[in-house]
């Protein structure tokens, strides 16, 4: 029954009193929330949440702190002092009830699904009873009943949004159908006007209409189970204007393609049983076969069991009947296909909130209280998003939880405008806003779960992780400088290089230097490895025959380089004696390269018509150039030796480079030497090789 909006306190609170007994303490509170009636109807009442609480048949204390909560006691509201006169669990309630009024934090929420879960479920952690949540969605379904009276329409817009994203969704969740229908319908009204003029007048009969057709439905399905032996419970109601709307939009159907406007469940002992009642139902009212789907054979995969059918029931109206086992049920409505996880279009999260609300939802059954285990908190950005943060999380857990790189930076936080060190424990509804340092980074002390700075186990992972790359980057780093280092020192070829990582079982130079750097392979192993590869021959080129054909006729397949402009190539530096290729260029005569030049492959390949061979003139007596690499011990005769070699030749020295490994006591030596004939340049080198510590002498 709803009374009107503009009654006066005394006659609900008579009407309340009437209702629920004699009361002192009720009584009581109906006197305080009369006294201060301010004659504004917008406004929700006690007495009228209370009323409509009554007719759920709510416990005593349920009413009690409705009718003290109205809002036009909120400024006088002393906590200790109510708690003298009505117990310390109602004036929890109420202080409670307060709070959940005066919360304003759900804009940021409207329109995003996750931020709307994240508000229910900061609402539900709010409340020490359960009990206060159903109190106020009692408010806010009067609230709603008022909405027509207020001439704001963006507020009118604001109140449906919240409504529907928030309260409803709460209300089916809490197993509240009744307030869950109503509120869902109210907020469609104001939200979607035409919308639901349209649909009310396809239904084209008014609820009470549509409810005393489903009345006789029922009766006259339960008479027939009843006669055919069937113990059956057999309940329903027609489907809500909401309803019908989202499942049109959800499945992008036609209001004539609706087959459940209209709704019966039928439940059973038994899985024969439910195919007996199918059978029934098929007898008493013509079936749409179109509309049948037998889940028990062939269970959705989520677990859901129940046999679906349609059927043109009385009047031709079409009627869905669901028939299931009490145990079917049960699965569906509190295990994993709960009927609210369809409805609301998400998945569940797999934590144990799901259980939490399960149990509250039967202690509101049973007309109790209870609360949510404290596992989580929930908190605002500065935008006014809601996280979820285990308890005890502290400013760096919200961080972290955000962004990595925003955690390794944050170097404070305001905590309801307030500085506060990074790790304070946050508490529910506190708003936090970051300080973010842009070349900061993370402490070490951060990942030690014993200093407090983080409760989250992922966030102490991160900090680690940070530090392992970094360590890791620094190995790579020396690594890399060790391998060039020694690379060059030895000279090694791009093909040396590769068959060296193969050597070492490598895939590549980078994971080489990190074994380096992080000393998985030793230095003294990667010098053997590389000593080793050096001394090894580097197989032939499969073309080892220059090609036959020339660009140019006139050219013959073999010159001499005597009056010819020519010079060496770079990547090879060919010195007279040396068996090479000519390389006819562009405009600059001839490019000289040794015929074991490396680039010598892919110019046969690609340009194998500029390739001729041409050979040095005669080089009997003439002096020639000559830059050699020396590699050996770090001796006190060694630069004395080498001298008396090259005195031993006639060699002049033209440049010399020297330097001196610390590390592995070895000496890198380079010469440009001139000698009075290319004859004396190999003698010269076999000498220098027999001398005693030199690794390696070789011509550059």
């Amino acid at each position: 029954m709803q009374h009107p909006l503009d009654q006066h306190p005394a006659a609900l609170c008579a009407d309340l009193l009437a209702q629920t007994g004699e009361n002192p303490l009720l009584h009581a509170a109906c006197e305080q929330a009369s006294a201060v009636w301010d004659g504004d109807p917008t406004r929700p009442r006690g007495a009228r949440a209370a009323l409509l609480l009554c007719e759920m048949k709510a416990d005593p204390d349920t009413l009690l702190a409705a009718t003290l909560g109205d809002p036009r006691l909120r400024a006088s509201f002393d906590e200790g002092l109510m708690a003298k006169t009505y117990g310390h669990r109602i004036a929890r309630m109420v202080a409670e009830l307060h709070r959940l009024n005066t919360f304003e934090e759900t804009q940021a929420a409207l329109g995003n699904p996750q931020q709307a879960e994240n508000i229910r479920r900061l609402l539900l952690s709010m409340v020490s009873d359960v009990r206060v949540i159903l109190i106020k969605l009692a408010y806010r379904l009067e609230r709603l009943r008022a909405l027509p009276l207020v001439d704001n329409a963006a507020l009118r817009q604001s109140v449906a949004r919240e409504t529907l994203d928030i309260f409803a969704p709460l209300a089916h969740r809490l197993g509240l159908g009744q307030l869950k229908w109503e509120l869902e319908d109210l907020a469609f009204r104001h939200l979607e006007p035409e919308t639901y003029k349209r649909i009310a007048s396809l239904l084209d009969e008014k609820r009470a209409e549509r409810e005393d057709y489903m009345r006789k439905v029922r009766e006259q399905l339960d008479r027939a189970l009843n006669f055919e032996g069937i113990r059956a419970k057999v309940y329903g109601r027609p489907k809500h204007l909401y309803s019908i709307f989202e499942k049109m939009r959800r499945k992008k159907l036609s209001f004539e393609q609706l087959f459940d406007v209209r709704a019966l469940r039928v439940q059973v002992d038994n899985i024969n049983d439910c195919y007996a009642a199918l059978s029934v139902v098929h007898t008493l009212w013509q079936a749409i076969h179109s509309e049948y789907d037998d889940y028990i054979a062939h269970p959705k995969p989520n677990g859901y069991q129940s046999l679906h059918t349609a059927v043109h029931a009385l009047e031709g109206k079409t009627l869905e009947v669901q028939i299931r086992t009490a145990a079917m049920h049960d699965q569906a409505e509190l295990g994993v296909a709960a009927h609210w996880r369809y409805k609301e279009g998400s998945k569940a999260r797999g934590d144990r909130f799901e259980d939490d609300l399960e149990r509250l939802r039967l202690a509101l059954e049973e007309g109790e209280g209870g609360a949510l285990h404290a596992r989580s908190i929930y908190v605002f950005t500065p935008k006014g998003h809601v996280i979820e943060l285990p308890q005890g999380a502290t400013p760096l857990d919200l961080a972290y939880s955000l962004h990595t790189e925003l955690g390794h930076q944050c170097k404070g936080a305001k905590v309801n405008a307030r500085l506060v060190p990074l790790n304070t424990p946050l508490k529910n509804t506190d708003r936090v806003e970051l300080l973010r340092a842009s070349q900061g980074t993370p402490n070490r002390e951060w990942a030690d779960a014993k200093s407090g700075y983080l409760v989250s186990k992922g966030a102490r992972d991160k900090v680690r992780a940070w530090f392992k790359q970094r360590e890791r980057e620094s190995a790579r780093e020396e690594g890399h400088a060790h391998w060039d280092k020694t690379v060059r020192r030895l000279g090694l070829s791009r093909e040396q290089r590769e068959l060296l990582l193969h050597k070492l079982k490598f895939k590549s130079e980078t994971t080489a230097w990190e074994a380096l750097g992080e000393g998985q392979l030793s230095h003294a192993a990667f010098l053997d490895a590389a000593r080793a590869t050096l001394a090894q021959a580097i197989p032939p080129s499969d073309e080892q025959t220059l090609p036959r054909r020339i660009a140019t006729a006139a050219i013959p397949r073999s010159l001499s380089l005597e009056g010819l402009q020519a010079e060496p190539a770079r990547c090879c530096n060919p010195m007279p004696g040396d068996a090479i290729v000519g390389f006819i260029t562009r405009g600059q005569g001839l490019r000289l390269h040794r015929t074991d030049c490396h680039n010598l492959t892919n110019l046969r390949r690609t340009q194998a018509d500029r390739l001729i061979n041409v050979e040095w003139p005669y080089l009997q007596g003439m002096a020639v150039r000559a830059e050699l690499l020396i590699l050996g011990e770090d001796r006190a005769e060694f630069l004395s030796d080498i001298s008396h070699v090259l005195s031993m030749f006639k060699a002049r020295v033209n440049a010399i480079d020297s330097t001196r490994d610390k590390r592995t006591e070895q000496v890198r030596m380079r010469l440009k030497l001139e000698l009075p004939s290319l004859d004396n340049l190999q003698p010269l080198i076999d000498k220098l090789l027999a001398l005693n510590g030199l690794d390696e002498v070789r011509r550059v």
